[in-house]
């Protein structure tokens, strides 16, 4: 089993965008186009996302894959990493995530954080920041995962209106505006995340919302699908595979 990275360039990944009569063309949330260009003739092309397997090309032609993908916040792209290999026929469906470097565990884990502003919050809301404790069970609160401040204005318009949040159903009004924010490269195990708010004069919240979040990496797919046997007589296939390393 082999596979080749030479002679391919240009790789990109960007959000779906579906075409509507006569409209705006919308994005289709999590679905994701890869492209690339390639010199390996002959031979197909997987597509790895963030380390794991997310698609295999149907011709040895193909210069492009639509794969899901992991989405950001306000539903914005998130892909940190993409990998384009070219194989042999045999190897369409060969999991090789655990020997390109960077990839698989240490691409990490990622959690999407969501929230309400809450009764708390005034018209001077600028922004969030989030903390973790990096799995030592107390938040640090001296540094946020998030490189610039969390805008609580999208678009120049705040997220919220009267009554979105319905009658019985909690916020009401400015408080059910909707927040959402995605951490990456996480190691597995109980992580503690909080949210602060901060005010135009660069205030924050003195109470933060804190919450803990079990993360367990996803396995990667059992690999090598095929039929071992087939009894004509009894229509009977014998099915083989090898099993998940990490099950």
């Amino acid at each position: 089993m082999a596979y080749w990275t030479d002679g391919i360039t240009h790789a990109r990944i960007r959000p779906l965008a579906l075409d509507l009569e006569g409209g705006v063309p919308a994005v289709a949330l999590e679905a994701f186009e890869v492209t690339w260009n390639s010199t390996q003739a002959g031979r197909w092309h997987q597509a790895y996302v963030n380390g794991r397997p997310a698609g295999v090309t149907a011709r040895p032609e193909d210069r492009r894959l639509v794969v899901a993908g992991p989405a950001g916040p306000d539903d914005a792209p998130a892909a940190v990493y993409v990998e384009i290999v070219a194989v042999d026929a045999a190897d369409r469906w060969t999991d090789f995530s655990s020997e390109l470097e960077g990839f698989a565990p240490a691409c990490g884990l990622s959690v999407r954080l969501s929230w309400q502003a809450g009764l708390y919050l005034d018209e001077n809301l600028e922004s969030f920041d989030v903390f973790a404790d990096g799995r030592t069970g107390t938040v640090d609160y001296s540094t946020p995962l998030n490189e610039m401040p969390i805008s609580a204005i999208r678009g120049g318009q705040a997220p919220w209106g009267f009554g979105c949040g319905g009658y019985g159903v909690g916020g009401y009004g400015r408080s059910a505006a909707c927040y959402e924010w995605t951490a990456g490269g996480l190691d597995p195990g109980d992580w503690r995340f909080a949210v602060l708010a901060t005010d135009a004069a660069g205030n924050r919240l003195n109470q933060a919302a804190e919450t803990v979040v079990h993360l367990v990496p996803v396995p990667r797919p059992a690999g090598d699908f095929a039929v071992a046997s087939y009894e004509p007589v009894t229509r009977q296939a014998t099915l083989a595979w090898q099993p998940s390393p990490d099950v």
